[in-house]
């Protein structure tokens, strides 16, 4: 997922097929339909989140499936506004001491990785390596910085609403700017998707591919090919054990995540669990894990 392009990976109900599909963000906000021609809004469909729901949709009909699962590398909410309130205010504020640190969720996480005693290559211990959410005000002053591409401050205005324009002023924040506009993007997804019968989770690929590498060394993606011959094997081995067609088409990095998510979570369903971290301000992480690591740990609600 990038602030410009969401990358799927879609995996039948048999967990035979696995295809690959690539969804434009950029443009939602005019609603341009094929030929250039602006489509009428109909109820269900109106605004940049409600054109991101159509793109998605006609990319991968799946996802308005009965019983499908959603995996979203992103999170679902700045970490001080309440998801729980968000579809009527754009989310209230939270309690200010626990919004001040991390979420309950990234804290469930971490205690969870460390009973897992995940080693790298070397022998070492894995230490979860996550970017923190941030709070609202960050994103606000991301998306009131002219250099916002229109397509982030049209779905921005769409998911805060009220919020928004009551935001505080406050200069452009230095760092965490790529970030800030890839959880933006995520979090119109997940609204987006909010609209059909899926189940959404978050979800994090880098430790994905930690969990399924087998002794597979997993290099950083600033490594270029390397990193993603890397990912590509352990993807190629999932898919095999599943006996799944499709994942020999995976080209970028960004597919490769897409599809450890897909592979991972169809794996764990044939003898594993999906560990499910909950929430009700932060909304649902989902954990896929291999009929050995399941016995360590089991659903978990923070």
């Amino acid at each position: 997922m990038g602030e410009d392009l969401l990358d799927l990976a879609v995996l039948d109900a048999a967990g035979k097929n696995l295809r690959l599909a690539r969804v434009a963000v950029t443009g939602v906000e005019r609603k341009v339909a094929k030929g250039g021609v602006a489509r009428a809004a109909t109820p269900n469909d109106s605004g940049a989140i409600g054109e991101l729901a159509h793109r998605m949709l006609a990319a991968a009909p799946e996802l308005d499936t009965a019983g499908a699962i959603v995996l979203i590398d992103s999170p679902r909410w700045p970490r001080d506004l309440d998801l729980a309130t968000s579809a009527i205010t754009g989310g209230g504020p939270r309690d200010g001491v626990r919004a001040s640190a991390a979420r309950a969720i990234d804290t469930s996480l971490r205690a969870m990785v460390r009973k897992l005693a995940l080693q790298k290559r070397d022998g070492s211990p894995f230490q979860l390596s996550m970017f923190p959410t941030p709070k609202f005000e960050f994103f606000s002053a991301c998306v009131r910085d002219p250099r916002c591409k229109p397509h982030l401050t049209a779905t921005a205005r769409e998911l805060f609403g009220a919020a928004l324009e009551s935001a505080s002023a406050g200069p452009v924040p230095a760092g965490g700017q790529i970030f800030t506009r890839f959880m933006l993007t995520g979090f119109a997804a997940y609204r987006a998707l909010e609209r059909t019968s899926a189940a959404l989770y978050e979800a994090y690929p880098d430790l994905a591919f930690r969990l399924w590498a087998r002794g597979e060394e997993i290099p950083p993606k600033r490594t270029g090919r390397t990193a993603l011959d890397a990912r590509r094997r352990i993807n190629r081995r999932l898919a095999e054990e599943l006996g799944c067609a499709g994942a020999e088409y995976i080209s970028t990095l960004d597919e490769a995540d897409a599809t450890i998510l897909a592979l991972s979570a169809a794996r764990a369903l044939r003898g594993g669990v999906i560990a499910v971290i909950e929430h009700l301000a932060e909304g649902r992480f989902a954990l896929a894990l291999d009929g050995d690591r399941a016995n360590r740990v089991w659903n978990t609600n923070v």
